[in-house]
């Protein structure tokens, strides 16, 4: 009894030993992937896009998905409804959290630009499982987690994916998608690899060995229809995804073939795959609601624009067999970008190292590979890197089984520490990864972000309420993001030509930059004549002409003057103040000071269309830039030279605004001049004090 007794223990203590190196096993593995997802949220956080390059705004996914994301408005085609609905919601949740803590105006663009990092983080945390996975062995009962680590960190610097992971794309989720269908594949292969076993019985009631009855073999029914659900969620999201379904729906017929016998399951599949397709309704009810939105197209009805909408008549037209003429397969475009991002040793080692994988995965993965490839082969002038960024990780995949591979065969030697070569040349590998990514990957206060500085200016004055804007595209694009996203000023409204006039029929305020308001007032109607007065250094205010108006009584200057100019022109007085910083888009520029002269012409005289120049100055000498060249705002007449001074109406005043790049001015030089065959005449030169002694 005691030899028996102390059998027993020692079974159980080994069984609870065991026990207890399993649970630290798993600890080891959750505590390795924690930290992994807060050091890819810290580098992303800190490289998280914040602003626009000029030629971001004129189109292109990343601000099509903000705006989407805002409004709630469809995306670009096919609408990506799920996906901007999420965003959605992201978006205004974050926002009011920033508006709560005190900042009613946070910039929009980090916040939509997370909603990616998220998508991000989840795509690192399934690759990081699935390495963990599929290296479980005797030494590492709940997977390799160091190797899964390092795989998963290259992966998060390779460029592309660190790149979208920080901007508003809606790539990094196509990656966490496909993920989540391989490593839920691999939940179903270990829910079906061990059926119960069911015992028959002879007549004469005696039990027969197990055997397996083919029809209760397992089905794993519910990570079945999590599959269903997750590839079916590509129709309502990025169709690429959908690539992986073939091989995927082949592999689960081929070990489970009884399922095509059981109508029930399959139909329940078919139907959990479509469920996504009914998040449509939402772009058809929104497209229905804002025809506004639908762009370029002749269509009668909101059912046209949508069909024609969801169809990607774009995406249709770039596809076409084969490769561009002339351009070399492996030395430019795809795949070259894949061996650029991960080198050509790993490239060639995880084609290789897949195999290891076990067959079934191996079948799943070489097939979703083969099929990118042809994709990329045929979408030769689409979007083709947004199918490679998946193809990394499943490449990655098959470093995994050569490197534990490697460690094996070091452990039976006598120098077991190069089991850690392997692992120190990834870290390396992520290390001259990380290195390389950063400069290109880094979307953070970028130097050539500068697409809102000029329309954040433009906003940043005393507009009029409910006030129609019409501007230059560049500054419009600017202007409209500004109002639609960033909420700056939303009662304003970025207009065209056509806009313009009915604004005018409707008495309410239309304003254009001074150098947009010569094409305005070209595309105005015919016969509908057009007054001006300008309001700032940028704005001039349009109206009907002769139609009265009280704020066009512009009264009395800050300073009076009165000063006779000669040729009977007049400068009433003059005003100054700072000029606009452009916050909270700008948070420091460069100061400027905003000079406002106004003139008027003695009735009974005729003078010469007089040019100004308006100049800085200091102890009665102008100031010079940098380059030694004098600083000046030159102009063929007042308000911008859009009037002359031998068409004013006398004792008409005339506000006429200049913006001087300097701030604390001491003078101001103001020379009437005209340009004559040997060079310049001036009327006049007047130094002008801004500082009250």
């Amino acid at each position: 009894m005691v030899d028996r007794f102390s059998t027993r223990t020692q079974a159980s203590v080994m069984a609870s030993t065991a026990g207890a190196a399993a649970n630290q096993a798993d600890r080891w593995v959750r505590w390795a992937g924690r930290g992994l997802l807060l050091a890819a949220l810290i580098l992303y956080i800190f490289t998280l896009d914040t602003g626009f390059q000029p030629y971001e705004l004129e189109g292109g996914d990343p601000i099509t998905h903000q705006y989407a994301q805002v409004q709630a408005r469809p995306s670009n085609a096919p609408g990506y409804p799920l996906y901007t609905m999420g965003g959605w919601l992201w978006f205004h949740g974050l926002r009011n959290l920033f508006r709560l803590a005190g900042n009613p105006l946070p910039n929009p663009i980090p916040i939509l630009s997370s909603y990616s990092t998220i998508w991000a983080l989840l795509a690192l945390w399934l690759f990081y499982r699935l390495i963990c996975r599929v290296t479980r062995s005797e030494d590492w009962p709940a997977g390799n987690w160091p190797l899964a680590w390092l795989l998963s960190a290259f992966y998060g610097v390779t460029y592309f994916f660190w790149y979208y992971a920080t901007t508003t794309e809606q790539y990094s989720s196509a990656v966490a998608q496909t993920l989540a269908i391989v490593y839920v594949y691999l939940l179903w292969r270990d829910a079906i690899d061990e059926p119960p076993e069911r015992y028959g019985k002879s007549p004469d009631g005696q039990r027969h060995p197990p055997t397996r009855i083919h029809e209760s073999r397992p089905i794993g029914l519910g990570y079945l229809l999590l599959l269903a659900f997750l590839s079916g969620l590509s129709l309502a999201h990025m169709v690429t995804v959908a690539l992986i379904v073939p091989p995927l729906v082949w592999l689960v017929l081929r070990e489970r073939p009884e399922l095509l016998r059981r109508p029930g399951v399959v139909l329940a599949a078919i139907l959990i795959a479509m469920l996504p397709l009914s998040s449509y309704a939402y772009v058809y009810l929104r497209g229905a609601a804002h025809p506004e939105w639908w762009g370029n197209g002749d269509w009668k009805t909101a059912t046209e624009w949508f069909w024609s909408f969801i169809r990607t008549s774009q995406g249709q037209e770039e596809l076409s067999w084969g490769l561009e003429a002339g351009r070399p397969f492996f030395t430019d475009g795809f795949p070259r970008l894949i061996w650029q991002e991960l080198s050509w040793p790993i490239v060639l080692l995880g084609l290789v190292g897949i195999a290891g994988l076990g067959r079934r995965l191996a079948v799943l993965l070489y097939t979703t590979l083969a099929l990118y490839f042809v994709l990329c082969w045929v979408d030769r002038f689409g979007n083709w890197f947004q199918v490679i960024l998946p193809a990394y990780p499943l490449l990655l995949l098959g470093i995994a089984p050569i490197v534990m591979d490697a460690q094996r065969l070091a452990a039976q030697t006598r120098r077991r520490w190069l089991q850690a070569v392997p692992l120190i040349v990834l870290l390396l590998a992520v290390g001259w990864r990380g290195n390389a990514s950063l400069p290109a990957a880094d979307s953070r206060d970028r130097p050539g972000d500068t697409a809102l500085i000029r329309p954040a200016l433009l906003l940043d004055q005393a507009l009029p309420p409910q006030a129609g804007l019409f501007a230059e595209k560049a500054d419009a694009l600017g202007l409209n993001y500004l109002i639609e996203v960033w909420g700056i000023r939303p009662d304003l409204q970025v207009i065209s030509s056509q806009d313009a006039a009915a604004f005018l029929r409707d008495d309410r305020p239309v304003l254009a930059t001074w150098q947009a308001t010569p094409l305005l007032l070209d595309e105005l109607p015919t016969g509908m004549d057009a007054a001006l007065r300008s309001i700032s250094a940028d704005w001039v205010r349009i109206f009907p002409a002769g139609q009265a108006r009280e704020e066009d009584q512009l009264g009395v200057p800050d300073i009076y003057l009165g000063q006779d100019m000669g040729d009977g022109v007049v400068l009433v007085g003059y005003s100054y103040e700072p000029g606009p910083r452009g916050k909270p888009v700008v948070s420091e520029t460069v100061g400027a000071t905003d000079v406002t002269l106004y003139w008027k012409v003695s009735p009974g005289t005729h003078p010469e269309n007089w040019s100004i120049s308006v100049r800085p100055a200091a102890n009665g000498a102008p100031l010079t830039g940098p380059d030694g060249a004098p600083i000046l705002q030159d102009r063929p007449g007042p308000v911008h030279g859009l009037l002359k001074f031998g068409e004013l109406e006398p004792d008409r005043v005339v506000r006429d605004p200049y913006r001087l790049p300097i701030g604390d001015l001491e003078e101001v030089m103001v020379i009437l001049y005209r340009p004559t065959g040997n060079g310049f005449e001036n009327l006049i030169e007047l130094l002008l004090p801004l500082r009250k002694e």
